[in-house]
C-alpha cells in the first residue's frame, strides 16, 4: 500500500508525496503545463525543443554528457516527454539515492544554461528525430498528428507537433528563454515523489531547491475544437504497401462524469487480446496483424481511437468490418458477462498501478496538473467505481459517442478516389 499527501509551497508549487515503503526504488517527477496545444503554427515545436534543451548544460554540469554520466553513477534513469498539454521530467533511482534524484531533477528543470552551441546541436538532433517520420519522398508522416489536427485544430492539417525543420531552425535563444520564463513557474508545475523515501529529508531538499522559484503563471487560452456536424476525413497518400488508419470518435475528458463507462467501452472494443476488434478482424477474418481501441484524454475533451494497419487490397474490407463492429455495439450493446469480464480487467489494471512508483507519479501528477481536484481520484477509488458501472450507463455512452457527427478518419497510404468515396459512405452510416 501507499500513503498520499500534498504540500503547497509558499510560492504556489504543488508537491505530492506517495510513500511506498515496501519497494526499493523512488521516482521524482515534475509536470509543467505547456505543450503543442498552446502553440500557434509559427511556434509549434517550441515546447519540445525546450524539453530537449533542459538536459543540456546546467549550473552544476558543463554538458549533457556530464549530467547523464552523473545520473548513471547512482544507477539512475532519466526520461522526459512533451504532450499536447504538458511536459514531464522523470528521474528514477534506488531509494538510497532519493535526494540525489531530486537534485538532478532540479538541475534539469531549474538551472539550464541555454548555450548557443547547445541550441545548435539540439536543433540538429530534433531535425533527425523529425526525419524518422518521413517517407521515401521526404514527406512528414504521422497518423497521430494527422488525426489530432483533423479533430481538434482549426489550422492546417499538415502541421507537426514537433514543428517542421524550418520552424525549429528559426527558433532563437531569446524565444526559447521567453517561453521558459512564461511557463516554468511554480503555480504551473507539479512536483511528485513516489516510492521508498524519507519524507522529511526529501521535503528539505525540495524546499531548498524549489522553494526559491518565483513568478506567477497567469494562464493562456487553449485552442478549442471547432464544431462538427458530419464525419471528417483526412488522407495522406504515400507510396507503401500498407494503409494506416485511425478512426476516432470525439468523447469525454478527464473530468467527465461518464469517463469510466467510456473507458470500459474502449476496452471492450480493442483493449485486450479477447477484445471485439481483435477477435473479429484479426482472429476470424485475418485482415490485420494488430488493431486496438484506446481512449485519448485531455483536460477538457477526449476521444476513443481505433488504430490499425492493413494491406491496400484489404483496406475497404477492414474499414467495413470495423464499422460493422460499431453497428453491432450500438444495436446490441454489451452483455452482462462481457461487462463483468471487462470490469475485472480494468479493476486489475488499476490495482497494478499501485505496484509501480512510475505509474503512480503519472497518475497523481497529471491529475493534479490538469484537473486540480479537491481530493485525488485515486487508483483504488477508480477501481471500486469500475465495479459500479451498470449496463444502462454503457448503453447511454455508446449512443452518445458512436455517431457520424463525432466520427473522424485519418488515413496514410495508397488510397484512390473510388476508395475514398466508398469510405465516405461507410462513415456516414449510423453505428
Amino acid at each position: 500500500m501507499y500513503s498520499y499527501s500534498k504540500l503547497v509551497l509558499p510560492n504556489g508549487l504543488r508537491v505530492l508525496y506517495l510513500e511506498m515503503p515496501h519497494i526499493h526504488s523512488v521516482v521524482a517527477a515534475c509536470y509543467v503545463g505547456v505543450g503543442s496545444r498552446y502553440e500557434d503554427e509559427h511556434s509549434l515545436g517550441l515546447s519540445h525543443l525546450l524539453e530537449h534543451m533542459l538536459f543540456r548544460a546546467t549550473q552544476r554540469f558543463s554538458s549533457s554528457v556530464e549530467l547523464l554520466t552523473a545520473i548513471d553513477e547512482i544507477g539512475g534513469e532519466s526520461d522526459a516527454y512533451t504532450s499536447p498539454e504538458y511536459c514531464a521530467y522523470l528521474l528514477r533511482a534506488h531509494s538510497r539515492h532519493c535526494e540525489d534524484a531530486i537534485r538532478f531533477l532540479a538541475d534539469i528543470v531549474l538551472s539550464a544554461n541555454f548555450k548557443d552551441a547547445d541550441l545548435a546541436t539540439e536543433k540538429r538532433v530534433i531535425c533527425e528525430e523529425i526525419s524518422q517520420f518521413k517517407d521515401v519522398s521526404g514527406d512528414y508522416v504521422s497518423i497521430d498528428d494527422l488525426s489530432y489536427n483533423l479533430m481538434w485544430k482549426t489550422a492546417s492539417l499538415n502541421s507537426f507537433s514537433f514543428g517542421s525543420e524550418d520552424t525549429v531552425q528559426d527558433f532563437t535563444r531569446g524565444r526559447l528563454l521567453d517561453h521558459y520564463h512564461a511557463h516554468y513557474l511554480p503555480n504551473n508545475m507539479v512536483l511528485c515523489v513516489s516510492g521508498n523515501f524519507d519524507r522529511k529529508r526529501a521535503e528539505g531538499v525540495i524546499h531548498e531547491l524549489f522553494g526559491g522559484l518565483q513568478g506567477r503563471f497567469e494562464g493562456r487560452p487553449a485552442r478549442q475544437p471547432s464544431e462538427q456536424t458530419e464525419p471528417r476525413t483526412a488522407y495522406q497518400r504515400i507510396r507503401a504497401q500498407m494503409v494506416y488508419f485511425k478512426l476516432c470518435h470525439k468523447a469525454y475528458s478527464y473530468r467527465h462524469p461518464k469517463l469510466l463507462p467510456m473507458l470500459l467501452i474502449s476496452d471492450v472494443l480493442g483493449g485486450s487480446t479477447s477484445s471485439r476488434l481483435l477477435s473479429s478482424i484479426r482472429e476470424r477474418q485475418g485482415l490485420v496483424y494488430d488493431i486496438s481501441a484506446t481512449p485519448n484524454l485531455f483536460s477538457d475533451f477526449g476521444s476513443v481511437d481505433i488504430y490499425g494497419a492493413t494491406g491496400k487490397a484489404n483496406f475497404l474490407k477492414t474499414v467495413a468490418a470495423v464499422m460493422a463492429e460499431l453497428r453491432k455495439l450500438a444495436e446490441y450493446g454489451v452483455s452482462e458477462s462481457e461487462l463483468k469480464r471487462t470490469e475485472e480487467r480494468a479493476f486489475t489494471q488499476m490495482q497494478l498501478i499501485m505496484d509501480s512508483p512510475l505509474d503512480m507519479v503519472n497518475w497523481f501528477g497529471i491529475e493534479e496538473l490538469l484537473i486540480s481536484p479537491d481530493a485525488p481520484d485515486t487508483p483504488e477509488k477508480q477501481a471500486e467505481k469500475v465495479r459500479n458501472v451498470k449496463l444502462d450507463d454503457i448503453t447511454q455512452v455508446i449512443a452518445d459517442i458512436f455517431t457520424p457527427s463525432k466520427r473522424n478518419l485519418a488515413l496514410i497510404g495508397p488510397c484512390g478516389w473510388w476508395q475514398k468515396r466508398k469510405v465516405k459512405n461507410l462513415l456516414q452510416q449510423p453505428a
